[in-house]
Parts: C-alpha cells; sequence; structure tokens
C-alpha cells in the first residue's frame, strides 16, 4: 500500500517538533528553559494549524462527490439517513473530502503525540512528576487517540467528517495569548496593567475559539436540514457525537466561566492597587 501524504505528514510533524525542542532546549536543558521551549512551539503550532485551517475551509479543494464507496455499510446506512439519523449523504460537511486537510489533521496529530511526550520529560525535569497536569496529559490523550484513529480510517478511504473536524482545529486560536499570559506572569509579574490586558483578551479568545465556535459548528450542520444549533444537537448527532461534543462544550464552557470570575477578581484587585 502507498504511503499517502497525509502518513508522512504526520511522521514529518512529529519528528519536527521533536528536533525543533531538542534546538531550542538544548541537549542538557535547564527546567526553566524546557518549559519555554514548550510554550515557544504550542505558539508556534497553535498559529500554524489556525492559519492552515482557515485556509483550508476558505479556499481548499473539497472533493463532495456523495457518499465515498469505501465506506463500511453500517456507516453508509447511518450516513443515508437509514440508521435512525438524518440523511447526509450530501452534506459537505459530512462527506467532503480534502487531501490537505487531511495532513492538517496529520500535524496536530504528530503535535500532540510528541507534545504529550514531552510534557512528562518537562515534569521530571522540574522534579514534580506527580505534579504532572494531567488535565493537559489527559486533553493530549484523548485528541491525539482520536486523530490517530481517524488517520486509520484516511489510510482506508474511510474518513468522514473531515470538514467538522478541521473546524475544531480553529480552538487552537486561542493558545498563543494562553502562552502570552504563563509568560508575563513568569517573567514580567510587575506589569500588572500588560498582564491583566491579556487576561482579558484571553477570556474573549477563549470564549469564542472555544464556545461559541462549538455553537458556530452545530448551527453550520443544522443549516443544512433547516435546524437551529439546539436542534442540530438534539436531533442530528450520532451517539458518540452527542456525547464527546456536549462533553466538550460543557468543560470549555465552565473553564471560561471560571477564567472570567478570575479575571474579575484580578481587576477588581488592580483597581484596589493589589496584585
Amino acid at each position: 500500500m502507498p504511503v499517502s501524504p497525509s502518513q508522512l505528514t504526520l511522521a514529518g510533524s512529529f519528528a519536527s517538533y521533536a528536533a525543533l525542542l531538542r534546538i531550542l532546549s538544548g541537549p542538557s536543558p535547564s527546567a526553566v528553559r524546557f518549559t519555554r521551549s514548550l510554550k515557544a512551539i504550542s505558539t508556534l503550532h497553535s498559529s500554524l494549524t489556525t492559519i492552515l485551517a482557515l485556509i483550508a475551509l476558505r479556499y481548499g479543494q473539497w472533493r463532495t462527490t456523495g457518499l465515498p464507496p469505501e465506506l463500511t455499510v453500517s456507516s453508509k446506512h447511518n450516513i443515508s439517513g437509514l440508521g435512525n439519523y438524518p440523511d447526509d449523504s450530501h452534506n459537505p460537511l459530512i462527506t467532503a473530502r480534502s487531501e490537505f486537510a487531511n495532513c492538517i489533521t496529520a500535524i496536530e496529530a504528530g503535535y500532540l503525540a510528541q507534545d504529550t511526550i514531552a510534557l512528562i520529560l518537562e515534569a521530571r525535569l522540574h522534579g514534580r512528576t506527580k505534579s504532572l497536569d494531567k488535565t493537559l496529559l489527559t486533553h493530549h490523550a484523548g485528541i491525539g487517540i482520536a486523530l490517530f484513529a481517524l488517520h486509520y480510517y484516511i489510510a482506508k478511504g474511510r474518513e468522514a467528517g473531515i470538514y467538522v473536524i478541521v473546524m475544531f482545529l480553529l480552538m487552537n486560536s486561542s493558545t498563543p495569548i494562553l502562552n502570552l499570559r504563563w509568560y508575563l506572569r513568569n517573567f514580567h509579574p510587575g506589569r500588572r496593567r500588560l498582564r491583566l490586558a491579556a487576561d482579558l483578551a484571553f477570556a474573549v479568545s477563549f470564549f469564542v475559539a472555544r464556545v461559541w465556535l462549538g455553537w458556530k459548528i452545530l448551527a453550520e450542520y443544522g443549516s443544512f436540514h433547516g435546524w437551529t444549533a439546539i436542534e442540530a444537537y438534539t436531533h442530528g448527532l450520532r451517539l458518540p457525537c452527542k456525547l464527546g461534543t456536549g462533553a466538550l462544550w460543557t468543560a470549555n464552557l465552565g473553564w471560561w466561566a471560571m477564567l472570567v470570575a478570575n479575571v474579575v477578581s484580578r481587576s477588581s484587585r488592580f483597581a484596589l492597587g493589589g496584585e
């Protein structure tokens, strides 16, 4: 079986990010330098995937030829509306395909695999293996496994919903501001006004990229069937998608609420002359 461009991209992504981390952190890095290198790569990756996703969604050459023949019978039944689901056999959000889009998801998968290993190494460098960020590690592992499973289906010619997956990658767009907040807190703690501005910017970007975007994707899917976003969620999504989307959106909304509460608290202390 010939190697596809997306498979080459996945391997190249993992190797390239690993090599870049080695270059930035050096052969025997300090804990601080290693963490700064990880943040720099995180910023680079999130910016790159956001730009590529926007290009793919706006200018990409998507093939919309109906149901791909390689799909299994059960998948064809589900997408065609024969499994108690709506007929999405001509819905471009579900059936459209793009090798360029596949390569973008491969870049994400390779990065997540490399960064998962790097996070474990980082914790050991800091001498705090028990303090490993399990939330971030779980996030990486969950999405990474899903993307590797996606590339198994891509290799078989059985992928579906790639357009939606690329839309979800736009969630990366809030990460550069997140890393800016980290940098200001750790290396410029005295610049309170700038830190507060970064907090406010992150609260806005997080809402747009991780809360509103989820709603927008549902609305885009629902528009094909003449549904609202809520109707699309309740009537259109298959059970695994419904559980995953609901959990992700609820978690992001909860994190955003906590973020806003934190920003309001910081703003109040700043107005009173405190931290």
